[in-house]
């Protein structure tokens, strides 16, 4: 019995461990979709940013965003979607970029001024992840984590 008294904590910090382990691998993986999500989302979208077609809105016409506030709002939207089991992403959690090329690093832009199609939407996500184990939660602290996605306009 003292052998279990002993071993018990040491087991239960290795099974939460791992359980937070697991989440934030899940959370890592989430964040990667909900950037391709997002980039997808404004890549079909960018193009029609203040619009006046008659077909916007339409049914099976595009969706055309009257500004790019509302550009963003969309593809935060998206990018919430894929975001399901986690906490919504923060709108100062995306990082959006319209341009001709793709950029690198972890870039923090705000614009969308190449939209023409050929043009490339890239989208970057972060999100915080906190562990569960009060243990872990002082030995790691607060992981931030990003996904990252760019796809070109149509």
């Amino acid at each position: 019995m003292l052998e279990f008294a002993l071993v018990l904590p040491i087991f239960m910090i290795a099974f939460f461990g791992l359980i937070d382990g697991a989440r934030l691998v899940f959370l890592n993986s989430a964040l990667s979709q909900a950037a391709r999500e997002a980039a997808r989302t404004g890549a079909v979208q960018a193009s029609w940013i203040a619009s006046s077609d008659a077909a916007c809105g339409t049914g099976g016409g595009p969706t055309c965003p009257a500004t790019f506030d509302a550009f963003r709002t969309n593809v935060l939207a998206a990018a919430n979607r894929m975001m399901t089991p986690f906490a919504d992403l923060q709108s100062q959690g995306l990082h959006l970029s319209c341009a001709t090329t793709a950029p690198g690093g972890a870039w923090t832009g705000q614009s969308c001024t190449a939209r023409s199609s050929g043009s490339v939407v890239s989208v970057r996500v972060v999100q915080t992840f906190q562990t569960l184990t009060p243990v872990l939660s002082q030995l790691v602290g607060n992981v931030t984590l990003s996904g990252a996605a760019s796809m070109v306009v149509n």
